[in-house]
């Protein structure tokens, strides 16, 4: 027992010698040389060159296709809207086998317009305008102008909290049956401070700006009455400034039309092919404020791309990898977007192939009036910054 004893101890010396990496070895590769040389080793770099190309495209979102329409008296942004409705219905049935004429003019009309957003520390009022039947729909906010005249007023109405708001019209607004039946309208917001109030345009929302009227039945039908109603079937907004391309060295991000600026990086193989992202983050410096309705919020986004085709490139379509930073309506300074996951996707076999660049925009395009504007590569106010801490490769040698 003994002798089996001293056997298993020289055994387990002799394991535990071996582990330690101090047995200097006649083979041609000696331990040391095979252990990591340091601990994990962190680097921080700020790459200021990192975006090496970019530019900006607009149209993603027509105005026209906005789920808004806004009216805006703000320093930042003048804006009216223009709503034209279905011809007007000139009979109904009233059975199977019995059909109404309407008589004209009604007996009333209002429009009814489902509040969107309204600044509750002021209050505003909608004047309402009589347009042409057939406006222009390419025109500006200054040829609008010639619209918003005193002898085309149909209706002040003050902006309720929350709900719809409505408007009583004259009953001479609805053309007659002999006309073509399209009432259109305008309206711009009054206010004892600039403010922007804004209604649902119907696109992707369940609710649209309707025309409604009271009418009765032409003889011998005449005891016969019916609330007979439109709805709109184009709307939009004209704004100064127009939204369009922004000038060089200057990146827009949102807005109506909606903007998407895509940015090319030029990274160091240390970055990319990196052990590990533990941070990146992109800093974007803003050229002025955001724009946007007053208090109010919304995301920027930054998605990697997966065929680069500049403005109609094709995006990653794997939401994990996007970047994205809340956007205050008014914020200053620099906007700040989480790239990590997409910096770590790039050093992986499937992203080696990728192209090394994102495409920024706004999530929920047509939902709200926010549009960040920021310095480019070329801009004189500091292009984008790329922050990134990555653990530095581990190298085999001597600790």
């Amino acid at each position: 027992m003994a002798r089996t004893s001293a056997w298993r101890s020289a055994l387990l010396a002799g394991l535990v010698a071996a582990g330690g990496c101090n047995e200097k070895l006649t083979t041609p590769g000696r331990c040391p040389e095979l252990c990591p040389s340091n601990s994990v080793q962190l680097v921080d770099t700020l790459l200021t060159g990192a975006d090496v190309a970019d530019t900006t495209a607009r149209g993603y979102v027509l105005t026209n296709e906005a789920t808004y329409v806004a009216a805006s008296s703000l320093d930042s942004l003048k804006s009216v809207f223009l709503i034209r409705f279905a011809p007007v219905q000139t009979q109904w049935a009233q059975t199977a086998t019995d059909t109404v004429q309407a008589v004209y003019p009604p007996d009333s009309v209002f429009v009814e317009l489902p509040l969107v957003f309204r600044d509750t520390t002021v209050h505003p009022r909608i004047v309402f305008y009589r347009l042409p039947a057939w406006f222009d729909t390419t025109v500006t906010y200054a040829q609008a102008q010639a619209y918003f005249v005193d002898s085309a007023v149909l209706d002040t109405v003050a902006v309720p909290d929350t709900g719809s708001m409505e408007a009583r019209l004259p009953t001479g607004l609805v053309p007659g049956p002999g006309d073509s039946g399209i009432v259109s309208i305008g309206a711009r917001v009054i206010a004892d401070s600039p403010t922007v109030v804004a209604f649902s345009s119907g696109h992707s929302r369940t609710t649209w700006p309707q025309l409604w009227y009271f009418v009765h039945g032409q003889p011998p039908q005449d005891s016969l009455t019916r609330n007979l109603v439109d709805t709109a079937t184009f709307t939009t907004f004209v704004q100064s400034p127009a939204a369009g391309q922004p000038p060089p060295g200057v990146l827009a991000i949102g807005g109506l039309p909606a903007a998407h600026s895509l940015i090319h990086f030029s990274l160091p193989g240390v970055v990319v092919d990196s052990a590990g992202i533990v941070r990146a983050t992109l800093i974007l410096n803003l050229v002025r404020p955001v724009v946007g309705f007053p208090g109010d919020s919304f995301f920027v986004n930054a998605v990697p791309i997966l065929r680069d085709y500049g403005p109609k490139s094709v995006l990653l379509p794997d939401t994990t990898f996007v970047g994205v930073a809340v956007i205050h309506a008014g914020q200053t300074g620099t906007v700040e977007l989480d790239l990590a996951r997409i910096l770590r996707l790039w050093g992986t076999t499937v992203g080696d192939s990728m192209p090394r660049a994102v495409m920024l925009g706004v999530l929920a395009e047509g939902y709200t009036l926010g549009e960040v504007d920021v310095w480019g590569h070329s801009g004189s106010g500091g292009g984008p910054l790329l922050d990134v801490t990555y653990v530095k490769k581990h190298e085999v040698g001597v600790p």
